[in-house]
Order: structure tokens, then sequence, then C-alpha cells
């Protein structure tokens, strides 16, 4: 794999997910998705377990691949600015 690819890799799964979050936190934050509050927390289990998969997937790579490890683990490393995101959400839902 190309280091553009990997980078890639990184960017596209942290913006699906950051986007997917985002619209169902405000769902949830402004009530126009009240009822559904259940699946938002499967939505948020489900991007939580994409970005997981995608994280360990990267670091796998890297470790078997030991030219690419530098630019797998700056892929994997954007996928946890999402971490500190959904914790503000998360305080914000539950206050």
């Amino acid at each position: 794999m190309d280091n553009k690819d990997i980078l890639a890799i990184g960017k596209n799964v942290f913006w699906f997910s950051f986007l997917g979050g985002s619209l169902s936190f405000f769902g949830i934050f402004l009530g126009h998705i009240t009822k559904l509050i259940v699946f938002n927390g499967l939505i948020f289990c489900l991007f939580v377990l994409i970005n997981a998969i995608v994280f360990f997937c990267l670091l796998g790579y890297g470790l078997i691949h030991q030219s690419k490890f530098i630019i797998c683990l700056k892929s994997a490393s954007m996928l946890l600015i999402n971490i500190p995101i959904s914790f503000i959400y998360g305080c914000l839902i539950n206050y």
C-alpha cells in the first residue's frame, strides 16, 4: 500500500465517524430524535467498533511492514481525535 492510501484510510474513517457521531449527537441534543435514543447509542457503539477495528488493523499492518510503521501510526492517531469529542458529547447528553 502507498503512504497516501494509508493516510487516506485514517482520514476517511475519522471524518465518517466524526460526521456520523455529530449528526447523531445533535439529533439527540436538539430533541428531534428523542424517541430513538437507544438507536443513537447503538450508532455510537458502531462508530467506536469501526474506529477500533481500523485502528488495530493499521497498527497490525505497520508491525508487519516495518517500513510503513510510522505512517500507519500517524494514520491511526487521527482516529484517536474522536475520543475526546465523543467524551464531550457524552457529558453533554447526560447533562
